[in-house]
């Protein structure tokens, strides 16, 4: 079956002296695994820079049931980037949200609004004209609307905290590091309305940002089996220090 889609590059790892195996998001499959041929030889250098991660793609695909490799007819760049090559914050950043898509995806988990987001996150990163420090966060926070355990409700005087197990706001305090405090849970749900596309309307300082980003990353181990393990954050820790 020929499949045309649009597919971000996840993974890719030497298979022979001209091949490779690359792991690819796609709008209309989910997570897929190719062997493409070829890439790796002296003619096609053009070819092999679109299978590193953070590319952007469009495909022509050639899509077997129950075949575990399957076969790109042709790829193209879908959109070029501008700046994250070049911007250490930016990189980082969209290195860390590369991390976190790669390990909540199974295999042919198709979600065409999941991927849109995803996508057109990467497209928003790169375009950003001043930078949005929170922007790893307001991530998390959207992404989990996806993933199906997005934080019900929001803070209130009379639902000042949140609860990471149950994932609610709830009028309840308690000793748990379950439980956030009022700050840290007004903090997740100005994150939860906020507009990806513009930083929060207060600032966060440093330690308030890192304290979102470990208490943000242990919800998602509380919610996602086989996600702990990221290496990102701690670049992204010392880059906002």
């Amino acid at each position: 079956m020929d499949i045309k889609t649009k597919g971000i590059v996840l993974h890719t790892v030497k298979y022979s002296e001209t091949s490779v195996i690359v792991k690819i998001y796609t709008e209309k499959l989910g997570l897929v695994s190719y062997i493409v041929n070829g890439v790796r030889s002296s003619k096609s250098t053009a070819k092999a820079s679109m299978m590193r991660p953070l590319t952007l793609l469009d495909l022509d695909t050639t899509h077997r049931e129950n075949k575990g490799l399957q076969r790109i007819k042709e790829f193209r760049r879908a959109y070029t980037y501008k700046s994250i090559p070049f911007d250490t914050m930016k990189s980082a950043i969209a290195i860390f949200i590369l991390e976190v898509v790669t390990k909540s995806l199974k295999e042919h988990d198709a979600n065409e609004d999941m991927f849109h987001f995803v996508y057109d996150c990467f497209v928003h990163l790169d375009e950003m004209e001043v930078m949005n420090n929170d922007f790893h966060l307001q991530f998390l926070v959207h992404y989990t609307v996806y993933l199906g355990f997005p934080p019900q409700g929001e803070y209130s005087d009379s639902t000042p905290y949140f609860d990471m197990q149950e994932g609610v706001f709830t009028p309840k305090s308690s000793i748990s590091s379950l439980v956030l405090n009022k700050q840290q849970s007004e903090y997740i749900s100005l994150l939860s309305s906020s507009n990806m596309l513009q930083p929060l309307d207060i600032k966060l300082h440093r330690g308030h940002r890192q304290e979102l980003l470990h208490h943000l990353l242990k919800y998602y181990n509380m919610h996602l089996e086989g996600f702990a393990g990221l290496r990102s954050p701690e670049v992204l820790e010392v880059l906002f220090s």
